[in-house]
């Protein structure tokens, strides 16, 4: 029998996140990393946003990234909604509403990568390896060991090895850990299949893909849902479509190839780009389209005694906005920050309250993510109007007052308010904007409120929308590895729906009690 302190099952992005993530925060604690497959194996999931950069750096693997030879991503463009001309999201936009800290020795963000997944993920599981972390291949997970009080307290192998740890991690993915996918909530407002496949010999016109020089991935609708474009390597383009189950179910053709050809026909754009392209398979013996169906999901059960999910494993947004590795790889460094704190012999938290804060952030970023998903498959919608609800899902991120709207949706859409919303010190951020924008959430909706805005005054009067609950919690501190004490207070929804949830649950350090 082997033991270790956290045993991670899964070495895609999340696991060698979490991974390895431990070892620089927690040198002396045992982490075993356990991987079915062999590495490097295909995957899709090729293109990322810019704020993926901040946690690479902080892995110490961005460099390495830098150099593989990734095509570089300076943004999206969008052919969308009623509006037929095409519009940009840069990332490179962003820079000037940037806090003066942010920009002190910080990684540049301007651009990142299409990638291919299969080196990719490789690269970052061999970092892992050097920072220490043991990995283990060709290991198939069989059973889950548990103790007399029904804690998960290990795995059992094929091979009828058996492992303890004090933590296990499941980073398995969209396939799940022995039937865990079962436990899975699916969206039922994004019950979408998506095709995907690739080209040579592509014309990446710059006007919408910008070329490979300035690469932009390029997302247009069209009659039968959307397509991705965008090249993973010198040679391959990613192409790919999504659709909803009804319109899928609603063509002739049903098979994979016949589906995603005559979705592609039915936009000019991606007719003109692939005008003279060939559809080549990703490896010998592999099909020449691919498909993955229901990929939006959360997990409802993040958390339980001595099992933790990350990444793909804990939840999944609809890929329109590119976020799947971001928020996996946020997710696995939130749950390294978590485990470094509680494995450290002076940790004063206990071990539910730091995990659950874990839990709440995921489940909330994630339904944040998918809130903004939903106005986009409305199809009829304006894009500043996308932009106007992206500013008000940001607002807690102290967006500056000059900022636009197509700004706070870059902001949005490229992770930084994600990022930002889990990784902020309360001693830090808790300043007058971020009170001001506590008092604007928490009034009565519709409340005529201050212009400009101004800190709440003792004399100001102001009507909650609800009975607040405060729920002892825990923030990660940026860059330390480890998570500190924090306050919950979430208040109910405006309406039966749930109307803006994430907007009504703020952290706040325990002294506000």
């Amino acid at each position: 029998m082997t033991q270790a302190d956290v045993l991670v099952i899964g070495g895609g992005p999340a696991g060698a996140t979490v991974a390895g993530l431990l070892a620089k925060y927690r040198p002396d604690a045992r982490v075993t990393l356990l991987e079915r497959d062999t590495f490097p194996r295909f995957h899709v999931g090729e293109t990322f946003v810019s704020e993926i950069n901040r946690i690479l750096a902080e892995l110490g693997v961005y460099d390495a990234v830098d150099a593989a030879g990734f095509v570089r991503k300076y943004g999206a463009t969008f052919r969308w909604g009623s509006d037929v001309a095409t519009w940009n999201l840069t990332f490179g936009e962003l820079e000037p509403l940037r806090p003066q800290e942010e920009k002190v020795d910080a990684v540049q963000t301007a651009y990142t990568w299409h990638v291919d997944r299969a080196v990719y993920d490789d690269l970052l599981l061999r970092h892992a390896a050097s920072l220490g972390v043991e990995v283990r291949h060709h290991v198939e997970v069989t059973d889950l060991l548990h103790d007399d009080d029904g804690r998960v307290c290990g795995v059992r192998l094929a091979d009828g090895e058996t492992l303890t740890a004090r933590f296990v991690v499941d980073a398995t993915g969209q396939s799940g850990l022995l039937g865990s996918s079962r436990d899975r909530e699916l969206d039922p407002r994004l019950r979408n299949i998506a095709y995907w496949a690739y080209y040579e010999d592509v014309d990446l016109v710059p006007e919408w893909c910008g070329g490979r020089e300035r690469s932009r991935a390029f997302i247009c609708a069209h009659g039968l849902g959307w397509t991705w474009v965008f090249p993973i390597d010198e040679r391959r383009v990613s192409v790919g479509v999504v659709t909803t189950a009804q319109a899928h179910a609603s063509r002739a053709h049903r098979d994979p190839e016949s589906f995603f050809l005559e979705a592609l026909d039915t936009s000019p754009e991606l007719r003109h780009i692939l005008r003279d392209a060939r559809m080549v398979t990703y490896a010998p013996g592999m099909p020449n389209v691919h498909r993955i169906a229901d990929f939006s999901y959360i997990s409802r059960t993040i958390v339980q005694p001595g099992l933790i999910r990350t990444g793909d494993a804990a939840g999944f947004v609809d890929p329109i906005l590119s976020v799947g590795a971001f928020l996996g790889q946020t997710s696995a460094r939130h749950l390294a920050y978590s485990l470094a704190t509680l494995l450290d012999p002076a940790c004063r938290l206990d071990e539910d309250t730091v995990l659950r804060a874990y839990a709440d952030q995921t489940a909330d970023t994630l339904a944040a993510f998918r809130e903004l998903t939903y106005f986009f498959y409305r199809f009829n919608e304006r894009h500043d109007a996308w932009w106007q609800h992206a500013r008000d899902l940001v607002a807690h991120a102290g967006l500056p007052r000059a900022a636009t709207d197509k700004q706070a949706f870059a902001i949005f859409a490229s992770g930084f308010a994600a990022r930002r919303s889990v990784f902020r010190e309360p001693t830090q951020v808790f300043d007058e904007p971020f009170f001001h924008d506590a008092f604007r959430r928490l009034v009565e909706p519709g409340a005529v409120l201050p212009s400009p805005p101004r800190a709440a005054h003792s004399t100001d009067v102001l009507r909650l929308i609800g009975e607040p609950t405060l729920t002892a919690s825990a923030v990660p501190l940026d860059g330390r590895g480890r998570v500190v004490p924090a306050l919950r207070v979430a208040f109910p929804a405006h309406d039966a729906g749930g109307g803006d949830r994430l907007g009504r649950r703020i952290l706040v350090p325990p002294s506000m009690a």
